[in-house]
């Protein structure tokens, strides 16, 4: 080398080391080498999450002491001499072409914007110094067909997701290479980063003429383009290349890139280079506010924070620079924390969108608040408000921790990191009383298995706390939850051996959210046996039009699809300024009465013993054409009349009127003209236990019903019962069609139970079905008895002759062989049956029940309760005896 460049190599060391960062200093300094070693030998739980990214990275790394080329040949690059392009175009979201030829190969854009129904065959199956970028595919839909070989501009997020697993496994390396001391890591880690790194220096930030992404591209202003993603909350290789850089610094140092002699720059300078690329243009790229403003500032800020300070660049814009409009000041582009703090709702803690957004925004806000943490920014101390959306999830997680699923929201484990990055917080701060509310969270999810913490990655090696602090009992559980934003009431059985769950809503358009009518979904052994739909290819592809919309709900159809809701009653209830409720009428029951449009739907939750409970389904629709429909995950679906005789279906090719592009979805239609009472079976499992959904619905006239396949539910596996309805499988739904005979007054009620093995319910009779009341008699094994009334307002009456009597908006009545067991009554002033009964003056809620220590007794107000010769006089109160 020229003694010339050897001089402004040295130049510009010295420069830089002036304000050098020590590093790394991401997650970790050196000083905190001792203690997560520490972690590893002392807690089985680091020493597993350790173990486990050994073996995942070891293989690789001893390869690549004696074949280096293996690992980096399969960077998706433009390899071929004559193409190392330095400026590529796009047209309407696809790569167009490339022009230029660099001194190296140059690192591939993505082919395209939108997903595709391929992810890529495993690392070795990778074709080498591929240099059409056409990729070789796994069907997402059917992972056993044969691989294909998917187009390059067809690639979807292929070419990404090969270069970010690549530099995943060089992160990986790092921390590694760090934690050990040993040369073999950062030998793999920095040949594939300085492949990354030089490769990328020399591409321009893609051009858009057309403006298919709302803006020119290049490093103009506007639109949604990152540097290297069609989306820049996408835009995520520097994301992984930061942690890389930051944990082998010394060695790169030690060991530069041949081709920085060449270029006669130094590491900082180049490495700065292509970090302020990225960082610069997702300042004016993305989304100002909601979840693409948070996911944008979480691909800036790993590079922000591999920064000098400012003093080290030219101009002025080094780690402070940036960091100041995340923490403090709101740009046109990008709201700062202060400003993305505000969405968060201060009654509930919900982001505004659905959940995959909602939770996910607050994980990453909490992992800035322990890296932020680090250079001295405390985000945490004064907003409360982040533990209150931390802790929102519960009431949104399933039995098994799966969020709920609505609105475009795919489903999934709830992530529990979010609670680690808050003890973590909570035990540098000294907050004893909030880390052992967390840790109770933790526990929670330790406890039902829905949470590992020897799952953690290395960054949960590096921040999280190595014990759990004790802590006193269980989180317990929330009985029903209402966010009038996504008009959501979520109820759910007290915790027992088989726990009930139900989720029911109005539809709304925008935040993530669909229009789907007023739709429910219902729970059983933990998992969402009747969800909604979720296994759309992507919000481009046509089966969109089932998925999002209200055929890919329970519902009914045509009519209401979204708008506001009226809560007529709710039990347990959610005060106004709560998100949860904080008592419960009865051990046993849950109820919400919810209004829509021309609609209102009655869903009744009742637990009939420690491991069983059904579903009461009361749906009235002031319209005279109306189909109800109900997808239940299985295998099969068989309709039959109540003596359990086979209803005879006939093939059709046909539904005639549809009501929605997603009608087109239903296929194998198989019909029948029936009015009577009949039933319906889901097939999930077989076995020795085997688990159903059966459903008993009292008729009407005007009726035809239809058996049929709808599409897969989910694309996920461990969402459903030994992934029935999982692609490629179908899911069987049930659709009943009622024409010329208004279903305000001639109403849909169903009883709905999730079984194993054989069912409890054994008989449902209809005792009244108008335009102002809905009776019914559910008849369990054993001899019991619910009688349950509906009402469409507190001042209607019912009555049976002598023996039972109702005025209110719900009612229900437990009967067995010995007696009565329990009467409970939502807004309302009288229900008796027989001898026992609750009266009052004016509308109350109340309950009394029987257990093995006596008569129990809750009221929201004055009520007069006679059980057989004995009367007593009752004030408000919860769970009190009846003495």
């Amino acid at each position: 080398m020229k003694k010339k460049t050897w001089i402004i190599l040295l130049l510009q060391w010295l420069a830089v080391s002036l304000w050098a960062t020590v590093h790394p200093s991401i997650y970790v300094s050196d000083a905190d080498r001792p203690l997560v070693k520490e972690k590893i030998e002392h807690c089985v739980w680091a020493r597993e999450a350790y173990q486990r990214l050994k073996d995942r990275v070891d293989p690789y790394v001893e390869r690549h002491r004696t074949d280096p080329q293996w690992i980096v040949s399969r960077i998706a690059m433009y390899w071929k001499e004559g193409e190392r392009y330095t400026q590529c175009y796009l047209k309407n979201e696809t790569w167009e072409r490339g022009e230029g030829n660099a001194p190296v190969p140059t690192v591939r854009m993505p082919g395209m914007r939108t997903w595709n129904k391929f992810y890529n065959v495993p690392l070795e199956e990778r074709t080498p110094y591929n240099e059409t970028g056409d990729m070789w595919g796994i069907s997402r839909i059917d992972p056993s067909a044969p691989k294909v070989l998917v187009p390059y501009k067809e690639s979807g997020h292929m070419i990404r997701s090969n270069n970010v697993e690549i530099l995943t496994l060089a992160e990986e390396a790092s921390f590694l290479y760090w934690l050990m001391e040993e040369e073999k890591y950062a030998a793999f880690a920095t040949d594939i980063f300085n492949t990354w790194l030089v490769g990328t220096y020399y591409m321009n930030p893609i051009l858009d003429p057309g403006q298919s992404s709302k803006g020119k591209g290049g490093y103009e202003p506007g639109g949604i383009l990152g540097y290297y993603d069609y989306e820049q909350i996408h835009d995520d290789l520097a994301l992984h290349a930061a942690a890389i850089y930051d944990f082998t610094y010394d060695y790169l140092l030690r060991h530069p890139h041949p081709h920085l002699q060449t270029m006669g720059k130094a590491l900082s300078e180049v490495a700065g280079t292509v970090f302020k690329r990225f960082i610069d243009i997702g300042f004016i790229r993305g989304g100002k506010t909601g979840n693409w403003n948070v996911n944008g500032w979480n691909m800036m800020l790993r590079p922000i924070l591999a920064l000098e300070e400012n003093e080290a660049y030219p101009d002025g814009k080094g780690r402070s620079y940036y960091l100041h409009y995340l923490t403090t000041e709101s740009t046109p582009y990008h709201d700062a924390i202060p400003d993305i703090l505000k969405t968060y709702d201060p009654v509930t803690g919900l982001w505004p969108e659905s959940p995959g957004y909602s939770f996910g925004t607050i994980t990453m806000l909490l992992e800035f608040s322990t890296l932020l943490k680090r250079c001295g920014i405390d985000i945490l101390a004064d907003n409360s408000i982040m533990q209150k959306a931390a802790l929102a999830v519960f009431p949104w997680m399933d039995e098994r921790a799966n969020m709920i699923v609505f609105g475009d929201s795919r489903g999934g484990a709830a992530n529990f990191g979010t609670f680690e990055h808050l003890l973590a917080y909570y035990g540098q701060t000294g907050d004893t009383k909030n880390s052992a509310r967390v840790a109770t969270a933790l526990e929670t999810g330790i406890k039902n298995g829905a949470y590992k913490r020897e799952d953690a990655d290395w960054t949960g090696l590096c921040t999280y706390v190595a014990r759990l602090p004790e802590v006193d009992g269980g989180n317990g559980q929330e009985r029903m939850s209402y966010s009038s934003h996504h008009r959501l009431v979520t109820m759910k059985s007290e915790k027992d051996k088989e726990n009930l769950m139900a989720v029911l809503y109005g539809g709304r358009d925008g935040y993530h959210l669909t229009p789907n009518g007023l739709a429910l979904q219902l729970y059983g052994f933990g998992y969402a046996l009747a969800p909604d739909a979720s296994g759309y290819e992507s919000y481009w592809s046509k089966d969109k039009q089932y998925h999002q919309s209200a055929t890919g709900s329970n519902t009914i159809l045509p009519g209401y699809a979204e708008g506001d809701i009226v809560i007529r009653a709710m039990e347990p209830s959610v005060e106004a300024g709560s998100f949860v409720n904080t008592q419960a009428l009865n051990p046993h029951i849950n109820l919400c009465d919810m209004e829509a449009g021309e609609k209102r739907r009655v869903v009744t939750l009742v637990k009939t013993a420690p491991d069983k409970g059904y579903y009461v389904d009361i749906f009235r629709s002031n319209q005279p054409e109306n189909d109800y429909l109900f997808h239940n995950v299985g295998t099969s679906l068989g309709l039959k009349d109540v003596a359990g005789n086979p209803l005879p279906l006939t093939e059709t090719g046909q539904l005639g009127k549809t009501y929605g592009e997603g009608y087109h979805w239903f296929k194998k239609l198989r019909k029948v003209t029936y009015s009577d009472d009949f039933r319906a079976i889901w097939n999930i499992t077989s076995g020795e236990q085997p688990l159903s959904m059966q459903m008993w619905m009292t008729g009407a006239q005007g009726r035809e019903l239809y058996a049929m396949e709808t599409p897969y539910t989910t694309l996920q596996r461990g969402l459903t019962p030994e992934n029935v309805s999982m692609a490629p499988s179908v899911t069987p739904a049930l659709l009943v069609r009622q024409q010329g005979n208004n279903a305000w007054s001639s109403l849909f009620m169903a009883v709905f139970e999730p079984v194993k093995g054989n069912a409890s319910v054994t008989g449902v009779k209809k005792l009244k079905a108008d335009e102002l009341v809905a009776a019914l008699c559910v008849e369990s094994a054993g001899g019991r008895k619910d009688y349950v009334f509906s009402a469409t307002s507190s001042d209607v009456a019912f009555s049976s002759g002598k023996r039972q009597a109702f005025q209110g908006t719900f009612g229900l009545v437990t009967e067995s062989p010995e007696g009565v067991e329990q009467l409970y009554m939502v807004d309302g002033t009288k229900i008796a049956h027989g001898k026992c009964a609750i009266e009052a003056a004016s509308p109350v809620s109340a309950s009394v029940y029987q257990t093995k220590d006596g008569w129990f007794y809750s009221s929201t107000g004055k009520a007069t309760v006679k059980l057989g010769k004995k009367t007593y006089q009752v004030e408000a109160g919860y769970h009190q005896p009846l003495n």
